[in-house]
């Protein structure tokens, strides 16, 4: 059963959110030197980055949603998904480097200071490594769930949102953002309260063999606090593959079908179309799962990696979710 949960901060910070927006630059002062710890890598901040670069949705969200616009020197790696409406505004300012993510010589010529990845895939061999960002006189840091080797929930989503203002001086906004988040999450958590949770899998494609979204991420823990259970929360990892029989025997209610905005590493046209509705139109014609509730039912819902993958924008999938999951909690 669906109980009420508490996850705000002691304090209502909404009228000091006002005054940060009225004087950002008193805000931005201060809390210096900073040292962050982040996934064994500790850097001492003497002032807060001025040219930003993002490498992911879910980074670019987050620094949006801390006012750090005039931060940021670019964003990268967005192709063809949209930002949340929240940020469009904020989004439109700063330039976007690529589509994909933005390789070393790129960062180089955006004269970046900081770099942001929101998720693994930033920093790679293949790529450019945090150590090789550093020995060009860049700050790294990689949101904590990407080099995270436990469960992945939203107190370590609201530490993350806390360490990007500390880094950036601002730690009062980061206060208030998850004062916001917070105060959305408990509200879900009050409509859905007694109501009993349904069994769903999280499908991140794969056709002979489906891959899952398991229990180590925040995608898991937003089904949960939508009122759902992820059929592979007991999977401690992040995620894998798994069949088509478990799926079948575990026998999902609900299945929320999760993309991001490329297919092997190149830009997909239409994300919605080509890969989320393609993933559905793929669960549909398996005849291992043919019986499964969720498949005879027809009950998908689309989540892209902007909503899906951890920042601040989660709550818009917790909320969609929560009201697909359960309909007769959210009835005018």
């Amino acid at each position: 059963m669906i109980n009420l949960h508490t996850h705000r901060r002691p304090g209502i910070v909404g009228a000091l959110a006002l005054m940060l927006a009225a004087s950002p630059a008193l805000a931005e002062q201060t809390g210096f030197p900073y040292t962050d710890e982040n996934c064994g890598v500790t850097t001492t901040y003497e002032a807060a980055p001025e040219r930003a670069v993002t490498l992911s949705n879910n980074a670019t969200e987050l620094m949006l949603a801390l006012g750090l616009e005039d931060r940021m020197a670019g964003t990268s790696y967005m192709a063809n998904l949209k930002i949340s409406p929240a940020y469009a505004d904020a989004y439109a300012e700063v330039p976007i480097i690529s589509p994909l993510v933005a390789t070393t010589e790129e960062l180089i010529e955006a004269e970046a200071d900081f770099v942001y990845a929101g998720y693994p895939d930033g920093f790679s061999e293949s790529r450019h490594t945090r150590d090789q960002l550093h020995d060009l006189g860049m700050k790294t840091r990689l949101n904590t769930e990407g080099c995270n080797l436990g469960p992945f929930g939203f107190a370590e989503l609201f530490a993350e949102i806390d360490s990007v203002a500390s880094i950036f001086g601002v730690a009062d906004r980061g206060e208030a953002l998850v004062d916001e988040l917070s105060t959305r999450l408990d509200a879900v958590a009050q409509d859905l309260e007694g109501v009993e949770p349904i069994s769903v899998f999280i499908y991140n494609g794969g056709d002979t063999t489906p891959n899952a979204v398991l229990g180590h991420t925040l995608l898991s823990r937003a089904v949960e606090a939508a009122g759902g259970e992820n059929i592979f929360a007991d999977v401690a990892n992040r995620y894998g593959q798994v069949s088509w029989e478990q799926i079948a025997e575990r026998e999902p209610e609900y299945i929320v079908v999760f993309y991001s905005g490329t297919a092997s590493g190149q830009i997909v046209e239409d994300p919605d179309t080509e890969l989320g509705q393609a993933r559905i139109d793929t669960l549909k014609a398996t005849p291992a799962i043919a019986e499964v509730p969720a498949v005879l039912n027809e009950r998908f819902i689309l989540i892209d990696s902007v909503k899906g993958q951890p920042g601040p924008s989660t709550l818009d999938a917790v909320e969609a979710m929560a009201r697909a999951f359960h309909p007769d909690a959210f009835a005018e």
